[in-house]
C-alpha cells in the first residue's frame, strides 16, 4: 500500500509540474530546444510503467477499506 501511495502521490504531482510547465512557456513549451515536452513525454510513461493512477487507487482504497475492487 505504501508503495502505491507513493507512485500514485510522485507520478500525479510530477505530470501536474510539467503540465504547468509546458503552460508557463505556451508555445514555447512544446519545443524540443526548451525539454518540456520532452520531459511531459518521459512522465506519461513513468506514470503508465508504473500503473496508472486508477490502478493504484484501488490498491490504495483496497488497503484502507478492506474491500476490493479487483473481485
Amino acid at each position: 500500500m505504501q508503495a502505491s501511495l507513493a507512485k500514485f502521490t510522485c507520478t500525479r504531482t510530477a505530470r501536474a509540474i510539467a503540465s504547468n510547465a509546458r503552460d508557463l512557456l505556451a508555445g514555447n513549451g512544446i519545443l524540443l530546444a526548451n525539454r518540456v515536452a520532452r520531459h511531459m513525454t518521459d512522465v506519461e510513461a513513468l506514470h503508465t510503467y508504473e500503473g496508472t493512477e486508477t490502478v493504484q487507487a484501488l490498491i490504495i482504497g483496497r488497503s484502507i477499506t478492506g474491500i476490493s475492487a479487483f473481485n
